[in-house]
């Protein structure tokens, strides 16, 4: 009798060459711990070590289960039939039933797609009693080898107990067996060569009770259970695939495996089984690339524009809850006549989905929440399919328009509306409901049958529908999404329009402030002046100088009406006016406040000055040439100037508002003439159409439709124009209110309030997320050196008993306990909890810091040219605080003074005083202008290029939660920059 052979290249077959992808390989092992009745399944990558990492807190196996049906293929035991075979599956008492994922038996194949090699450990949780933990080693590749039956591959096994997890010496006893088993299979085999095997098993060195400490989370020893699995090397591509995604912000990786528990659509309990997948670029630091966040959540789906949430009986009948923006239609029906009564192949299921419109203008949306929605729907949006909560591949990817969405589309976007890319949504399946939906051996999909098929055209038939009742001007529930649509876009146009005016004129004044700023600080207002004081003299004393009394003494006059008009003119070339109806940002704003300052500090110390001393001189000219100045037709006459000017600005304004308002009076009548004329167009056709209509033999509810038509037309276009004429008129009537009641506060006034808070809340929101990130990467940061930091520390403590007996010994201990505390106090700054090395304050002297300074700052104080001046005050000095408050300011401070002083011409200085029992860091550099004094301090505050304004900010912060402080002093002598630093005891209110 003859019998049927395998040769090893079928497991090869079946698996490997049966799955598209590593992604869907892992989809694969995810489905496994879902029917192992896991909690978790998370994947690790170590990109130095290409090692994959994929492990589950399932019931696992027992070395019966492992050997009798993880590795025999096509195994029946993990699926029960429809038709009443039940599952012998381990379920644990204490969790619900759930309906089981793998039915073909070779699920567990997928491995050798995500890598050659793989360390399988599994221990299993039994009613209580834990079992030994089965280690096993496979090296795919014996699987590709032709002319090797199945059976003369041996695969070893070995047995860990005691709750212990195996050791490098353990794998490594492993590996030998498996050496071993290759050495019999090159004996019978001479023709095939198992080298390539034998140089790849050199390279696999691991040590899982090392893994298992590192890694958080789900582990076999003591009470764990579950099923792990070792890989390496990992295949190349996921390296590549995972980079490409992060370069190209793409999601053609990772979407295969974000959304694989449904828990967003018709579904409120939370997920059976969570994933992750943690890259990590380098040891130190790994990502979660399909975290929470990275897929569609409730939050999205209830902020969507249109959301659609029903339920298709078993004869292929719509009914659910339709919402179009924010009108609810709920019990909605939408019929199917494809089943012609019958129950359909495919089943009862569930469906909801969200919609964004694809114009931002169109949405209701805010912009960033449209933007943010976007972006995840240009990656992962389509119509997701679960089966009992587990999505089935490749349903739900961007690629794959299974109903032919854009197809239909493509062909009239207005008539079939919906996108396939503007869509996030899943339709819910069940084993119990819809078991005839068969899924394909390589997942790559359901087998395209009849109930497939039924399926589609269900659906197909349900956007169709809706689109007509909901999308179609022509629609009977259109009219909303019509109006409301017309109403967004009419809404987001006037939004640009207005912020486009207000950027254009916060940019103009912001420009305008900066020129401002620059000529004040390049002196140009006392060179003017200057300057036309010495004009202005040069001409008085021409007219002293005129033989004719007469003459000389109206030459004098003009010649002081000449300065008072060049000084009025000088002064409005540095007067700013604030435009109306723009709010300021907190930087903007800032430099408004600090231009007011500057502006009256012109007029008591320039112009003001400036007049009395022409007045002064005109005296003093007159007196030596002994003229007589009639005073009071010089005061007339100075008088009469200001009155002219004044009328001059007023008329102009004047002007202005009358031109203003005739063209407010003809755009307003232009309005009402055209309201009227498209309603009397309309009345016309109306009564034009009603005479070419025939009445005869038409019935009752024909007239009434006709009726009806007749009459919604003359109502929609009236109703239109008394909405336009209406709000025209309510724009006038707030004008015209506010003049005849003086009112002070108007809509310009308004909106100038409401964009003022706007424009705050936007910064406050990038500067959060700023510190979110920081404060991010600042927890990572603690997290991994949280173990080197109580290393140091316990060893710094065990020096310092040495450092003390032994002098040469102490410098050096100090020197490493300042540098280490510089750390601890950079890591405290950001967080809170993070400990200190000095549990309680101590005494910090002025010399340590100096020595510790001049330590830090050496090779780039050298490189600069800088001075580093310490005086004996600050040498001398001493107060009781935290090392890691106070030296983290100074290091701050020194390192920006050598920033501003690196390219200064000349003599570079850094000095360290005390004044007053507080410190003073001061430089050379340039001064910080007073309207900065304060800002510096001020989050995300820089002159400094591409400066993140945080410096200052942190160390003022922390600074001030011990007791103490720091600001601004006017620079003194040779130095144009000094910070204060005050502690308690020396407090000025003290």
């Amino acid at each position: 009798m003859a019998k049927f052979k395998t040769r090893a290249r079928t497991v090869d077959m079946l698996g490997r060459q049966q799955i598209a992808n590593v992604s869907t390989a892992i989809s694969e092992l995810f489905k496994n711990a879902h029917d192992a009745y896991a909690h978790h399944a998370e994947v690790d990558y170590f990109r130095s070590d290409n090692l994959l990492v994929i492990r589950d807190d399932g019931v696992g196996m027992t070395p019966d289960e492992f050997e009798n049906r993880w590795l025999v293929l096509g195994t029946e035991s993990k699926y029960a039939p429809h038709h009443g075979q039940k599952a012998d599956t381990y379920k644990p008492a204490h969790m619900d039933e759930r309906a089981i994922m793998g039915e073909k038996g070779i699920g567990r194949l997928a491995i050798a797609l995500l890598g050659r090699q793989v360390l399988v450990l599994t221990r299993a949780e039994r009613d209580g009693e834990k079992h030994d933990l089965v280690m096993c080693f496979i090296h795919w590749e014996l699987f590709e080898k032709t002319g090797i039956n199945l059976d003369e591959i041996e695969i070893p096994l070995k047995l860990i107990s005691g709750g212990k997890v195996p050791t490098a010496d353990d794998v490594e006893q492993l590996l030998e067996v498996m050496r071993g088993n290759i050495e019999k299979l090159s004996a019978d085999h001479e023709e095939i060569s198992f080298q390539d095997i034998l140089d790849d098993l050199e390279d696999f060195q691991l040590d899982p009770e090392d893994m298992d400490e590192f890694l958080d989370g789900m582990s076999l020893r003591g009470d764990g259970s579950g099923t792990h699995f070792y890989i390496a090397p990992a295949d190349d591509e996921i390296a590549y695939e995972i980079e490409r995604d992060k370069g190209q912000d793409k999601k053609d990786f990772t979407k295969f495996l974000l959304g694989f528990s449904n828990a967003v659509f018709r579904e409120n309990p939370p997920p059976p089984i969570k994933t992750a997948f943690r890259y990590w670029p380098t040891d130190a630091f790994g990502e979660d690339i399909i975290g929470e966040g990275e897929f569609f959540t409730q939050e999205d789906l209830n902020s969507a524009d249109h959301r659609i949430s029903g339920k298709i009986d078993e004869f292929g009948q719509f009914q659910g809850d339709i919402r179009i923006y924010e009108e609810k239609t709920e019990n909605h029906v939408i019929p199917w006549s494809g089943g012609h009564g019958k129950k359909t192949g495919c089943g009862p299921f569930e469906i909801e989905f969200g919609y964004i419109q694809g114009a931002q203008r169109e949405s209701s949306l805010p912009p960033e929440d449209w933007k943010r929605i976007t972006d995840k729907l240009n990656q992962i949006g389509g119509m997701y399919v679960y089966r009992d909560r587990i999505r089935i591949l490749p349903y739900g990817n961007s690629d794959v328009d299974w109903l032919d969405i854009e197809q239909r589309r493509g062909k009239h976007a207005s008539y079939y509306f919906f996108s396939y890319r503007r869509i996030f949504g899943a339709v819910k399946l069940t084993r119990e409901h819809n078991n005839f939906l068969k899924e394909k051996a390589g997942r790559e999909g359901f087998q395209q049958d009849k109930a497939y098929r039924q399926l589609r055209d269900i659906l197909e038939n349900l956007f169709i529908q809706l689109a007509s009742d909901f999308f179609r001007e022509s629609g009977a529930y259109s009219d909303y999404f019509g109006a409301r649509k017309e109403e967004l876009e009419r809404l987001e146009l006037a939004r640009r329009k207005r912020e486009k005016q207000a950027t254009t004129k916060r940019r103009n004044i912001a420009s305008s402030l900066e020129s401002f700023f620059q000529r004040v600080g390049d002196g140009l207002p006392e060179t003017e002046l200057q300057t036309l004081h010495k004009t202005i003299r040069q001409r008085m004393d021409a007219a002293a100088k005129m033989p004719n009394p007469d003459d000389a003494s109206a030459a004098l006059l003009d010649a002081e009406k000449e300065a008072s008009r060049r000084l009025t003119e000088i002064r409005e070339n540095y007067r700013l006016s604030k435009p109306r109806g723009v709010g300021f940002s907190k930087p903007l704003q800032r430099e408004w406040d600090a231009y007011l300052t500057e502006q009256e500090r012109l007029e008591k110390e320039l112009f003001l000055p400036f007049s009395h001393d022409v007045a002064k001189t005109l005296g003093e000219v007159a007196k030596e040439a002994r003229l007589y100045v009639d005073q009071r037709k010089r005061l007339a006459d100075l008088i009469k100037q200001q009155s002219d000017a004044e009328k001059k600005a007023v008329n102009k304004e004047v002007g202005a508002l009358r031109h203003s308002a005739n063209d407010a009076k003809s755009a307003a009548l232009k309005v009402a003439r055209e309201a009227i004329h498209e309603l009397q167009e309309t009345i016309s056709k109306v009564e034009v159409d009603f005479s070419h209509k025939d009445l005869a033999g038409l019935s009752e509810e024909d007239i009434e439709v006709i009726r009806s038509d007749f009459e919604a037309r003359i109502e929609s276009v009236g109703r239109k124009n008394t909405e336009t004429l209406s709000k025209v008129r309510d724009m006038l009537t707030a004008v015209s209110t506010n003049l005849e009641h003086g009112e002070e506060i108007t809509q310009s006034d308004i909106l100038e309030a409401m964009d003022q808070e706007l424009q705050g809340l936007r910064e406050q929101t990038d500067a959060d997320a700023e510190m979110v990130q920081l404060g991010l990467a600042v927890a990572v940061i603690n997290h991994e050196f949280e173990a080197a930091i109580k290393g140091v520390r316990r060893s710094l403590r065990e020096l310092r008993p040495w450092a003390s007996a032994n002098n040469d010994l102490a410098v050096l201990y100090q020197d490493i306990r300042n540098n280490f505390d510089h750390l601890d106090g950079h890591l405290n700054l950001f967080t809170p909890l993070q400990r200190r090395l000095y549990r309680k304050a101590i005494s910090i002297k002025g010399a340590e810091i100096s020595h510790y300074l001049r330590t830090l700052f050496e090779v780039r104080l050298k490189r600069h040219d800088i001075d580093f001046i310490v005086s004996e005050r600050f040498v001398a000095s001493e107060i009781e605080g935290f090392p890691s408050t106070v030296y983290p300011v100074f290091v701050n401070i020194v390192d920006n003074a050598i920033y501003w002083l690196k390219d200064l011409k000349g003599e570079r200085v850094i000095g360290l005083d005390t004044k007053d029992g507080a410190f003073l860091i001061s430089n050379n550099g340039p001064a910080i202008h007073k309207r900065d004094y304060e800002a510096i301090f001020d989050q995300g505050f820089s002159r400094k290029p591409s400066g993140r304004g945080l410096g200052l900010f942190i160390s003022k912060k922390a600074l001030v939660k011990e007791g103490m402080d720091i600001s601004v002093v006017p620079g003194e002598g040779k130095y144009g920059v000094t910070l204060e630093i005050k502690w308690p005891e020396h407090d000025d209110d003290s």
